[in-house]
């Protein structure tokens, strides 16, 4: 048997006479021989593919403000950039590059 995730409505009957309608995103086994139009038609895909890697968003280091989830003042963290312009716009952090450069120097035992 196969196990695949239904990528849409499959109607019933399609994988058999009497087989039951299937949900999109429901879990279902069947026979190989059934299993492979319904990947080439793409109905429905392998349960056990790979998920697709996360886009890549950019990040940016920022100076951390006031105390809150992302740190504590004059902390520098990195954060995406739609996370860093939300919290820029709250006061938490600070993007610009003096700022972070500023507080990195605050951390050098120098």
């Amino acid at each position: 048997m196969t196990k695949l995730i239904a990528l849409a409505l499959i109607a019933a009957g399609i994988i058999a006479v009497d087989s039951a309608e299937i949900a999109e995103g429901a879990a279902f086994e069947v026979t190989p021989e059934a299993a492979e139009p319904l990947l080439t038609q793409g109905l429905a895909k392998l349960a056990d593919e790979p998920l697709a890697p996360l886009p890549k968003s950019k990040t940016l280091k920022v100076r951390v403000l006031v105390s809150c989830h992302f740190g504590e003042p004059d902390d520098v963290v990195s954060l995406s950039a739609d996370v860093a312009k939300l919290a820029e716009e709250a006061g938490q952090v600070d993007s610009n590059k003096a700022a972070v450069a500023y507080a990195l120097s605050l951390k050098d035992p120098a």
